[in-house]
């Protein structure tokens, strides 16, 4: 049993505190258990699983949601920030301190004699002052940088958005969407063939040139296509609202009907 008492942060600094503090009791000698056997390693599912848990109630503009899965990823992030520290890896304050540093020295059109009128002029500064660190800048080391972690779709994103840097970029928008549906003969091509491979091939050649034009939009993709999960979600939650309130079967033999119901979701949202 550990004696403590939960204090109401007044403010940040000590709502950190009061966090850091929490966490290290519950993962100290006379702590939690599962808390004690957490690892670096097996604390990064929980803070994946909670990050697209916040990006859900960003999607739905649910406030409530944003601020406990905002909550829950920090319990996340400062568990693994203990973990290390405990392990005498490096401290807190060493992680922070680095990443002020970096803030700092990537900002030099902010703190330094850089201009930046624009967002993007604010990116490039910052990209600048990145090369300028890394001790080799060639393509083959920048796109070797891009972690292999990444969820495919992200990881396209990653790569292209680097690629671009170096002069590999469509001159206009039309160019891109030109390329989308062009890949996209290529993958009819493929099917009358018959070939699963050759279909497999140029089915990923069409998702890079959508990575390519949603980069080229200023659109994250995979945040598109969560939003688009949520979206045709919510169409069929209400389409089955529907079909139970009017009598229609949900089945193969009433698609017609169904097929109503779905323009009349549809309609309702405009």
């Amino acid at each position: 049993m550990i004696e403590y008492q939960l204090r109401k942060a007044e403010n940040s600094s000590s709502a950190f505190d009061n966090l850091y503090e929490l966490i290290a009791l519950l993962r100290s000698e006379n702590g939690c258990p599962y808390d004690r056997a957490q690892t670096e390693k097996s604390t990064l599912g929980n803070l994946i699983d909670e990050s697209y848990e916040y990006l859900e109630g960003v999607n739905k503009d649910d406030k409530s949601i944003c601020m406990e899965e905002i909550g829950d990823i920090l319990l996340n992030v400062f568990s693994i920030l203990q973990i290390h520290e405990a392990k005498h890896d490096f401290t807190v304050a060493d992680a922070v301190n680095q990443l002020c540093e970096k803030l700092y020295r990537r900002h030099a059109h902010v703190f330094g004699n850089v201009g930046a009128l624009t967002a993007s002029d604010a990116v490039d500064a910052w990209n600048n002052e990145k090369e300028k660190e890394r001790k080799d800048n060639s393509l083959k080391a920048v796109l070797e940088h891009v972690s292999s972690a990444l969820p495919p779709l992200e990881k396209s994103y990653e790569i292209q958005k680097k690629l671009s840097r170096y002069g590999f970029e469509w001159e206009s928008l039309d160019d891109v969407i030109d390329k989308v549906y062009e890949e996209l003969d290529e993958v009819k091509e493929a099917i009358n063939e018959g070939n699963k491979d050759h279909i497999e091939d140029e089915l990923g050649d069409v998702f890079l040139t959508l990575v390519n034009l949603s980069r080229y939009l200023d659109v994250r993709p995979d945040q598109a296509l969560e939003r688009a999960n949520y979206k045709l979600t919510g169409r069929f939650i209400k389409l089955s609202e529907l079909a139970s309130q009017k009598g229609v079967p949900v089945d193969k033999e009433h698609l017609s009907q169904l097929d109503e119901l779905w323009n009349e979701v549809k309609r309702s949202e405009t």
